[in-house]
């Protein structure tokens, strides 16, 4: 049994409502419990097929050609 209920209001298509009704009738169970062990199975699938975080490629750039904590040195290479 949830811990904490709130009550709210759908605006569902026929053919989803139907089917709701249909399991509900067939298992013996109230429409509130079958929507929301559907709408948690859906949450759950949603949050399985997540995505990976976008990868970005690496390269190499080599070794700095100035110290980069030397501000008088990146300014001096930056003005030649």
């Amino acid at each position: 049994m949830p811990r904490c209920v709130k009550r709210t209001t759908l605006v569902l298509e026929d053919a989803c409502i139907d089917g709701v009704r249909r399991i509900a009738h067939r298992e013996g169970r109230q429409l509130s419990e079958v929507v929301n062990e559907l709408l948690a199975e859906g949450l759950r699938q949603r949050r399985a097929r997540r995505r990976p975080p976008l990868e970005l490629p690496r390269f190499a750039m080599g070794r700095p050609r100035v110290n980069l904590g030397d501000r008088n040195a990146l300014e001096s290479l930056m003005d030649s």
